[in-house]
């Protein structure tokens, strides 16, 4: 489908495109960096040098490294001394991570080893909806204390609003939540103010953030999939265009652990798309930070090589070839493409935790979110399959699709 007409696979490529342009020179900065697998002082000491590229995210001013740790999966406390000490200094949590319990290892972890002040820490309010009018303060700050209390900080660096859809952009324009922002900042409970998203709104949430101007930086889905919707586009020119510090998450744009054999013969080329994922988005200049899960030391070894290391020809190539093959087998989330043929059904946010479930093992949470939409966003026995399934421009059988999360996640 044509991106220039709303859809979600347009015609550019600049993004794998200019990766091969990109190689001699990311190569030659590459030889001046630390290796990721040499030892690295600890954090705040004296000589302590990160081991990851450092950039400045955008109008916060700050240095922080190209590569962020993500907690939304169980984390141990001794790996997050590992990633912090090996160099990461970016952090990204949520009071619904683990439900809190993200929060509380990463305070434990950060107060034992001293290095709270080493690292930018973000964490996300997930309870905003009611932050309305003369109530804005109150909510926000309740859940930002509760944050502050497991984290054992008396601020973070960034404060988002989380997961962010199409219907609380309204929140964004409303003067008390931008007022309850800047209090908390004259306060010093908070640096900064962002956002994260993965609707099929966002653009249109990229759009209106960067025009209210109190939001000093949003973390989206953007991965080797989604480059192409040239809405997606425009809008992230638009932020960078205002210095607006831009994180990329769900980076792996991952259908492999549903569709194994689908992916073997990628595999056998010895292709790691984990770590190609993660290069192609730093062809692209305008993202500052990429936020991965991280689990062990290979992972954290292989990320932090990632940051220093260009996308090769060989690599954007297979990266193209293996987004081609797999496009019908990942939601890529343009809702607004099928959702008006699906009665209140939110497709993609259905997609999105079925996801959860098959792919990243996340069972628990992914039923509890399907279980906590409305009634009439889980009637999938109303929907139309034809028309819907027809609707979507990358072939997935969505009505099946659909009809596996609602077995696999609801009440039965």
């Amino acid at each position: 489908m044509d991106g220039n007409h709303g859809g979600c696979d347009g015609g550019r490529r600049r993004f794998l495109g200019a990766a091969a342009a990109t190689t001699a020179g990311a190569a030659l900065a590459s030889t001046n960096s630390a290796r990721a697998d040499e030892p690295q002082a600890p954090a705040g000491a004296a000589n302590a040098k990160p081991a990851v590229p450092l950039v400045t995210l955008g109008r916060t001013g700050q240095k922080v490294t190209k590569l962020g740790m993500g907690t939304s999966w169980a984390v141990q406390p001794s790996f997050v001394q590992t990633a912090v000490f090996a160099g990461v200094r970016y952090i990204d949590t949520s009071e619904s991570y683990e439900n809190t319990v993200a929060e509380q290892v990463l305070g434990d972890a950060l107060e034992r080893s001293k290095t709270r002040k080493d690292v930018y820490l973000v964490t996300k309010n997930s309870q905003y909806r009611r932050a309305t009018g003369e109530r804005a303060l109150k909510v926000i700050e309740e859940r930002l204390d509760g944050s502050l209390a497991r984290l054992k900080t008396d601020y973070v660096d960034c404060y988002y609003l989380h997961g962010m859809s199409g219907r609380e952009m309204s929140l964004l324009k409303d003067p008390a939540v931008k007022s309850a922002f800047e209090d908390l900042k004259r306060r010093g409970k908070i640096k900064f103010s962002g956002l994260s998203c993965h609707d099929a709104k966002l653009p249109e949430i990229l759009d209106l953030a960067a025009e209210v101007g109190w939001v000093d930086q949003i973390m989206f889905k953007y991965n080797f999939r989604s480059v192409n919707h040239d809405a997606l586009q425009r809008a992230v020119d638009k932020a960078a265009k205002l210095n607006m510090g831009l994180v990329a998450m769900k980076t792996q744009g991952g259908a492999e652990a549903t569709y194994p054999d689908k992916v073997k013969e990628f595999v056998q080329k010895g292709f790691k798309r984990e770590v190609a994922a993660i290069k192609s988005v730093f062809t692209d200049e305008r993202m500052h930070v990429v936020v991965s899960e991280m689990t062990n030391r290979e992972q954290l070894r292989e990320n932090m090589s990632a940051t220093r290391e260009a996308l090769t020809a060989k690599e954007a190539r297979l990266l193209e070839e293996h987004r081609e093959r797999t496009a019908n087998l990942y939601c890529h989330g343009c809702g607004h493409l099928c959702e008006t043929s699906a009665k209140g059904v939110p497709v993609a946010t259905v997609l999105r935790y079925l996801r959860y479930y098959q792919a990243y093992g996340k069972r628990d949470q992914a039923r509890a979110l399907y279980q906590a939409l409305p009634a009439e966003s889980r009637a999938i026995v109303d929907i139309d399959a034809d028309v819907l399934d027809a609707a979507c421009p990358h072939g997935l059988p969505v009505t099946e699709l659909l009809r596996t999360a609602d077995k696999r996640l609801g009440l039965a």
